[in-house]
């Protein structure tokens, strides 16, 4: 998320300082190089961080990175809509790998530059099954930068988002194809709609030679965080 609107990070801390879930609990999907679990343990020191990280070599890189931070777990497993395995395709560029292929056919948005240099199985497991085990009070934030895999993995979380077991949810999202059957920003929208998670605020990323918005990440919110927590705000004046 390195390429996107960097005011998210001061909007997001404002939007989890307000919930008040206890133990304060985050997710990260597609934690990649720590770097995002990095900015939630500093800000956040109460918090319970479990960064997943499907890449081998990139999952080591991390748990050695917090290696001393006790309340941060690091899981070498891949979220996804059902519990088994996946093939990953790891990229030149360990941030866009992914276990959907590239798209043929189409113009290509992504640099020609980053190819797959490996595919590697990796064990998946589903949002409902983690936090059912690992968080039955529910968690204040679900972070996916997943490279496409995000619609799949919300699948996987039906039970949690019926419930509102999340509070917050940030993601990415694409608006033009990067990957061979990733969903754009109106899937996810539509499918979070149907479990009343709203849509907060959007932070754009890089645009293409031709001008085209490519993806950018948003922000999404339960409709009881939406209720005791945002619309408890006077209106606008």
């Amino acid at each position: 998320m390195s390429d996107h609107d960097p005011s998210f990070s001061v909007k997001l801390s404002a939007l989890l300082h307000r919930s008040r879930r206890a133990p304060r609990i985050f997710l990260d999907g597609g934690a990649c190089r720590g770097d995002f679990t990095a900015l939630l343990a500093a800000e956040f020191a109460d918090a319970q961080i479990h960064a997943f990280e499907p890449d081998p070599s990139s999952s080591a890189c991390i748990e050695k990175r917090f290696a001393d931070v006790s309340r941060v777990r690091v899981w070498n497993l891949a979220l996804h809509e059902s519990v088994g395995g996946a093939d990953l395709q790891v990229h030149a560029d360990p941030g866009t790998s992914s276990l959907l292929a590239r798209p043929t056919g189409d113009r290509r948005y992504y640099a020609s530059s980053d190819r797959v240099v490996e595919t590697v199985p990796v064990p998946t497991v589903t949002l409902d099954a983690f936090i059912e085990e690992h968080a039955a009070a529910g968690i204040a934030l679900l972070k996916l930068d997943t490279q496409g895999s995000e619609l799949a993995i919300l699948r996987g979380a039906r039970r949690a988002l019926a419930g509102a077991a999340i509070d917050v949810i940030y993601t990415e999202f694409f608006v033009v194809p990067h990957y061979a059957g990733a969903p754009l920003l109106g899937d996810i929208m539509n499918h979070l709609a149907q479990f009343h998670y709203s849509l907060f605020d959007l932070f754009k990323g890089p645009n293409a030679r031709n001008g085209q918005l490519r993806f950018g990440d948003a922000i999404f919110v339960s409709e009881p965080f939406r209720a005791h927590h945002l619309d408890t705000s006077p209106d606008e004046s």
